[in-house]
């Protein structure tokens, strides 16, 4: 059985049974796990590159699921069929899963549970899904090789409304307030504590961190 990295293993427990998609699988490892445990009954793996698909085609074949997880070479969602219930976007920026998403909205309304972990630009990802009819079912934090991942659960919804605390540190988040989400941002503080200390910065700046500073202590 394929072993997953601590990130990975952390997406595979949001996925619901049934069918799943990949998007910018890399080696397929996911996808493979989720197969393995039964998690899904079929799947979909997608690169847009020729190289990174090659790869992918490789690995599912090795691990003898080519019939099982389809590998396709698309762009993002555009090629999904529409029985896939779960997506899962994760390992690039918000910006551009946003972009992935906003591309092809009719795929994009097909979606019933949408998992992403993004590098960055996290905030403005959970505003602009939950813009999309999703609200937020679950959130998880874990640390790796000291690189903290916020993964994502969206669901299918009306409408869902978030405040800037929600959209910032997330709601499942702070309200559970675990020992990995205290320790990111405590140790946010040290470092702005020392860039305070360190640097000559505008006072705009100084403004600006000392606002952050504030709004973490607010939820620790």
């Amino acid at each position: 059985m394929i072993k997953l990295s601590k990130r990975l293993e952390a997406i595979l427990q949001m996925v619901p049974k049934g069918i799943a998609a990949d998007i910018g699988a890399d080696h397929g490892k996911l996808m493979i796990a989720l197969f393995e445990r039964g998690i899904i009954t079929h799947g979909y793996a997608v690169e847009n590159k020729i190289g990174p698909y090659n790869r992918l085609v490789k690995a599912l074949t090795d691990a003898n699921l080519i019939d099982d997880v389809i590998p396709l070479l698309s762009d993002g969602i555009k090629d999904l069929p529409p029985q896939v219930g779960t997506v899962i976007i994760a390992g690039m920026g918000g910006e551009l899963i946003i972009d992935i998403l906003k591309k092809y909205p009719a795929k994009t309304k097909q979606i019933q549970t949408l998992i992403v972990d993004a590098h960055n630009a996290v905030p403005k990802l959970r505003e602009e899904v939950s813009k999309m009819g999703f609200a937020i079912a679950e959130e998880k934090i874990v640390e790796e090789d000291g690189v903290y991942y916020e993964i994502i659960k969206f669901i299918r919804a009306e409408m869902a409304f978030y405040g800037d605390k929600d959209l910032e540190f997330g709601p499942c988040l702070r309200c559970e307030k675990s020992a990995v989400f205290k320790q990111k941002y405590q140790s946010r503080i040290a470092e702005i504590d020392a860039i305070l200390a360190k640097e000559h910065l505008p006072q705009a700046r100084i403004d600006q961190l000392n606002a952050e500073k504030r709004r973490i202590e607010g939820v620790l």
